[in-house]
Parts: C-alpha cells; sequence; structure tokens
C-alpha cells in the first residue's frame, strides 16, 4: 500500500480531490496516532465532510491541532465513550478524553435512539474535546428524520459582559431541521461576534478588524488583531450574545457535571492537557408531535415562503440557513473538494507531525 507521504506527495498539482479520498488519508492520518482503524475512518468522514459542504475552516484544517494532541497524549487514542448514568429519555456520556469528533458522534447516536423509543433523547456529555462543526452532526439525526439541538462549551475567549476576563468560550449552538423535498434546515453558529481563526487571520495579515469583534487585554474595544488575540472575543449581539453564550455554557455543563468553560484546557496552548470540555445533544422525534409528515412540511412551508420573499436587494434573495452548505456539497460531490495551498498544507503538517512528511517538504 503507498505511504502516507507518497499520498500526500502525489496531490502537487491536482486541482481538486475527492471526498472519499481525502477521507482516506484523514483516516490514515489518524490511525497512525495509534487510533483503532475504525474510530479513524469515522472521525475522517466527519472531517472530510466538513470540506465538502465548504466548511472548511472547521474540517481538516484541525487536523493537525488533533494529531499533535493524539501524540502528546491530550486526547487518548484508545478512549471509548461510555455512558455513566441514564433514564428512559436521557444519557450522560463521559468522553473518557476521547477524540471530540468521535464523542460528538456517540451522544448524537445516544440521543437519537433515545428520541426513537421515548420520542425525546438527551445526552449531557462530560470529559470531552473540541468536535468541530457541530453541522455534520444535527444533519445525521434530520436525515432520520429528527429535530437536533446541540451545543458546546469551550476554552475560555470571551470575558463575562461589562467583564475582561476570559471565562466563556465561543460556545457554540447548532440545530437541524427535517424538509419535506428538500435538505434539512441547518443552523449552526458560534455564540461569539467572530470566530478566533478571524482574528489569526487578521493579526496574521495586519489588517483591521470590526470593533465588536474582540476587546484588548485592559477591556476597550479595538481594531487591531493582534491586540483583540491577548484580549477577549466579544459575544454575538451585546449583553443579549452574552446570555446565550452563557446558557450554552450551563446547557453543557449543569446536567453533565463538566468542567465550565474557565476550567477547560486550550487545545493550542496545551497539547498534553486534556481539555476537559462539555456538551448537551437533545433529539426530538416528530411522529410523538406533530407526526413527520406534518413536521417537515411546516419546515418546507416555512423555507419557502421565506426563499420567496421580497429581497432587500435585487438579486440577493433571502436564503434559509444551511443553503450555501447544501449547494457547495453538491458542486464538491461532483467536481470534488479544492485542493488549496491551505487544505494540502494541513494534511502535511499532520503528516511531519507523525515523522511523515513527503520528501520535498
Amino acid at each position: 500500500m503507498t505511504g502516507i507521504a507518497e499520498r500526500i506527495e502525489a496531490l502537487e498539482g491536482q486541482a481538486a480531490i475527492m471526498v472519499a479520498e481525502l477521507a482516506a488519508i484523514t483516516a490514515d492520518l489518524l490511525a497512525a496516532t495509534g487510533m483503532p482503524a475504525k474510530a479513524a475512518a469515522a472521525a475522517a468522514d466527519i472531517l472530510a465532510e466538513c470540506q465538502h459542504r465548504g466548511i472548511d475552516s472547521h474540517g481538516v484544517a484541525h487536523l493537525p491541532v488533533y494529531v499533535r494532541r493524539l501524540l502528546a497524549g491530550g486526547i487518548d487514542a484508545g478512549a471509548v465513550p461510555a455512558v455513566v448514568a441514564s433514564g428512559p429519555a436521557v444519557t450522560v456520556l463521559d468522553g473518557r478524553n476521547a477524540l471530540g469528533v468521535l464523542v460528538g458522534l456517540a451522544a448524537t447516536d445516544e440521543a437519537c435512539r433515545r428520541a426513537r423509543e421515548y420520542g425525546v433523547g438527551a445526552c449531557a456529555v462530560r470529559n470531552s474535546n473540541h468536535f468541530g462543526a457541530a453541522a455534520p452532526l444535527v444533519d445525521r439525526a434530520a436525515r432520520q428524520g429528527l429535530v437536533m439541538l446541540a451545543c458546546s462549551n469551550a476554552a475560555p475567549t470571551m470575558a463575562p459582559w461589562g467583564g475582561r476576563e476570559a471565562m466563556l468560550g465561543t460556545n457554540p449552538l447548532s440545530a437541524a431541521f427535517p424538509r419535506a423535498g428538500a435538505e434539512p434546515v441547518v443552523i449552526d453558529m458560534a455564540t461569539s461576534a467572530a470566530s478566533r481563526s478571524k482574528l489569526r487571520q487578521a493579526a496574521l495579515k495586519k489588517q483591521p478588524i470590526p470593533l465588536d469583534w474582540a476587546l484588548d487585554k485592559t477591556g476597550v474595544p479595538t481594531s487591531d488583531g493582534e491586540a483583540a488575540l491577548a484580549g477577549t472575543m466579544q459575544p454575538l449581539g451585546g449583553a443579549k450574545g452574552y446570555a446565550l453564550t452563557l446558557m450554552v455554557e450551563l446547557l453543557s455543563t449543569t446536567l453533565s457535571a463538566g468542567k465550565s468553560g474557565f476550567e477547560v484546557a486550550n487545545p493550542y496552548d496545551s497539547p498534553a492537557t486534556p481539555a476537559g470540555t462539555s456538551h448537551f445533544f437533545v433529539a426530538f422525534d416528530p411522529r410523538f408531535f406533530s407526526g413527520l409528515e406534518v413536521a417537515e412540511e411546516t419546515v418546507a412551508r416555512l423555507g419557502e415562503r421565506i426563499e420567496r420573499s421580497e429581497p432587500a436587494a435585487a438579486g440577493d434573495p433571502p436564503r434559509l440557513p444551511g443553503t450555501r452548505a447544501a449547494a457547495t456539497a453538491v458542486c464538491r460531490g461532483r467536481d470534488g473538494i479544492p485542493l488549496t495551498p491551505d487544505l494540502t498544507n494541513h494534511l502535511r503538517q499532520a503528516a511531519r507531525l507523525l515523522g511523515k512528511a513527503p520528501r520535498n517538504n
């Protein structure tokens, strides 16, 4: 079998890569850290799916960080998440410091299984790690005819409203709804005004940022990317966004007995330290409520009305969340995922960490 280095080197000059090939290379890189092949393949499928949907910032871009932490022991390559408490419709899952993508998959499947049996299924998670984008996870439920909500806390990068000490994370919130005759409606967003990756990019390129994105270390809004990285993120929507961030924090930790945001380790700063991230997943089976057909038609009817509504600017009609990702998936499924220098570099970085870098690097 061709080695990882040779396979990455062979990508040189290609314009695109098919999602299955990207998943296979990613799986081999993860397996080289000591992860079981089946677990590595499952995680790789999610990372490749992010690239498939155009969520490039949360797909293979995280692979070097994951590999570094797996090699350093900050993530346990052989860990298997375990149910530590349960009731008829609820589960508490201990991630056991496994790769966050695998923990997220396990939590999604637990919530979905119980929802199909009881109408509602909830899974609270502790001792996990960063799981990247939640969109592929909630979409997984919606394609089974379920409604799903998912949220997670994260390492502290945001101060409470009126403060300047980072205590909360960007705390993402996601949901998906099945829709008749079309792709599910998928909502996936951080509760911060912008992502840390945008701050890092602005600092690298010496570009200004909007004043509502971040505070400097003194607690004053800043347009300087470097000052922002030394300070804290601002919440989405001011004080109301802070309340939303706090809600996600409490949902993720209160029911799981997990670590609060200020106790979560930053995966970029502490590769050998378990992150201790917490999540919360809840699935609803419409069959126990309005009925699946009614639910899907309700989503479809509202979606159609929104998409056909009068645009504020000619040629730019309103669209539903997830529409752009669904369209990107169609194009990339046909033409392949653009093999950008960044994507190739992420693969090479991971290979280099494993001592399997291509010869020309």
